[in-house]
């Protein structure tokens, strides 16, 4: 009988131990949670801050941007530079996206991204870049860029659907 008992106290010891190690395990993964939301906020605002010190120090584009939000003529070498910085802030966004859908981006911070890239479709040029490379980006992505188009900038294209 006293094994019994003695057995029975060591199988209670081992079920507290394999409880409390679970509880743990998922404490762990709550902050491993966390640390990825911070790491992948960080390394997001370290992409918007290269794009904007890339737009201040390169005249060229700076010229460029204010023109064409100023309705001026562009030249071939303006459009290019509209183009690529266009298509980078498109390629960031689309992980800003891919981020948020996957817990890892915040609703409040994804809704002040959402407002960035309403605005930058909305200056001059930059939804018709969109419509001319949407194909290269994820379909979640592209359905939510279709959303924040400006009214009667829809890029639908029958011979070419998705």
């Amino acid at each position: 009988m006293n094994i019994d008992r003695v057995s029975q106290g060591v199988q209670l010891a081992a079920n507290v131990g394999v409880i409390l190690s679970i509880v743990f395990l998922a404490y762990q993964i709550g902050e491993q949670r966390e640390l990825m939301k911070a790491q992948t906020r960080t390394a997001i605002s370290s992409e918007v801050i290269g794009l904007l010190v890339s737009q201040a120090t390169d005249e060229g584009l700076v010229s460029a941007l204010r023109r064409s939000f100023d309705g001026e003529e562009l030249s071939p070498d303006d459009r290019f530079r509209l183009d690529r910085i266009s298509r980078a802030y498109f390629r960031y966004w689309e992980n800003v996206h891919y981020q948020y859908r996957n817990g890892l981006y915040d609703e409040e911070e994804f809704r002040g991204s959402r407002v960035g890239l309403k605005w930058r479709l909305s200056r001059p040029g930059v939804a018709a870049i969109w419509c001319d490379t949407e194909e290269q980006y994820s379909r979640e992505f592209v359905a939510e860029v279709e959303r924040l188009l400006p009214p009667g900038s829809s890029c639908a294209k029958a011979a070419n659907p998705r």
